[in-house]
């Protein structure tokens, strides 16, 4: 079997034929906001300060914890057609919350 063969069945093989939802649920997209913009920088929060990171190291590993939902998310669900529908509305409605949540983890601990 040539290279091109084996890759184009490697990319047969990962291919879903799961449909995906048009449009996620409120409770879904909320969760997940949640999750990505409260949840994630709070744990990270108390897990710099079990590790006694200083202050500046401190905003800096929660403002990197804090990011919006990363685009290739989206293009993850896009390439296995799962889930595209709500990568897509978690990576726009994280990006505009994130930054009401990052102005305030840095007045917080800036």
């Amino acid at each position: 079997m040539d290279t091109s063969a084996a890759l184009a069945a490697l990319g047969a093989s990962l291919h879903r034929t799961a449909p995906s939802r048009a449009e996620p649920t409120e409770l879904e997209l909320a969760v997940i906001t949640a999750l990505k913009l409260v949840a994630q920088p709070v744990i990270a929060y108390a897990a710099g300060l079990a590790l006694h990171l200083s202050a500046p190291q401190l905003l800096a590993v929660v403002v990197c914890a804090g990011l919006p939902t990363a685009q290739n998310t989206f293009i993850f669900g896009q390439e296995y057609g799962v889930g595209e529908a709500v990568a897509n509305r978690a990576v726009v409605v994280t990006t505009t919350l994130s930054l009401a949540t990052l102005a305030a983890a840095a007045a917080l601990l800036g």
